[in-house]
């Protein structure tokens, strides 16, 4: 783990995942600082290459650095370890691509800090705008995975089940650590919160276009995620009738 100089202690770990989408992030990392002193932002490179160093990212920012390509659900677990062993009192995960508006992670946080919810989702109004084959992959993606979810906890998700762009208390941050989380951590975080009893909220946000780099989401990534989320399904399902 690396750190710059002068963080002063705070309650809300901020953790920004990365893959080679760096162009924005120092900027990321500003607007949250910017927000307030509570706020601490978390890179996590997935293995990126050339790899990030702490000089890169502005003063007051941790970095966490994997040796190659993990996946976020192997970030998210990072973040959710280190906001448990350091006593942060929320944890918020934000994209490196520009696309959450940093500006409306205190609306995120509202419902927690007001005792509503255990875990708020930042639904995407406009996500799946647009054209294209990768856009209509993202929306096959979307459907199944938010299909199944609602099949599972019988529309006890979001409808927004792929934002990555969500908020968790302790309660949530200590349940969902507990959880062995594949590379499509946000629907299964959810299924896993309804299935323990968490109180699950969510904020309608408007994504921003992204303006660096291009999604992951290929067709033969989508068809394996789609397999593996179909092997978590059914064991959900299972264990649910036993």
């Amino acid at each position: 783990m690396q750190m710059n100089e002068n963080l002063d202690a705070r309650k809300t770990l901020v953790v920004i995942p990365t893959f080679n989408d760096i162009a924005l992030l120092s900027t990321i990392v500003e607007d949250v600082l910017a927000l307030d002193g509570n706020y601490v932002p978390l890179v996590i490179d997935d293995g990126s290459s050339p790899r990030l160093c702490i000089s890169d990212l502005p003063k007051g920012c941790l970095l966490f650095s994997l040796p190659t390509n993990m996946g976020l659900g192997m970030c998210t677990h990072i973040g959710l370890d280190h906001a448990l062993k350091h006593g942060y009192d929320e944890f918020l995960r934000i994209d490196s691509d520009g696309q959450h508006p940093v500006a409306m992670a205190p609306d995120l946080l509202s419902p927690i800090r007001e005792g509503a919810a255990d875990l708020v989702v930042g639904t995407r109004v406009n996500h799946g705008d647009g054209a294209g084959v990768g856009n209509g992959v993202r929306k096959l993606v979307k459907f199944y995975f938010s299909t199944i979810a609602n099949a599972i906890t019988r529309g006890g998700v979001p409808k927004d089940v792929n934002s990555g762009f969500f908020a968790l208390n302790r309660s949530a941050i200590t349940e969902i650590s507990n959880v062995v989380l594949e590379r499509f951590p946000e629907p299964q975080m959810l299924i896993i919160a309804h299935t323990v009893g968490l109180r699950i909220s969510e904020v309608s946000i408007t994504q921003e276009p992204r303006l660096h780099g291009k999604t992951t989401l290929s067709i033969m990534h989508a068809t394996r995620l789609i397999y593996r989320f179909s092997i978590f399904a059914v064991g959900e399902l299972l264990t649910f009738r036993r």
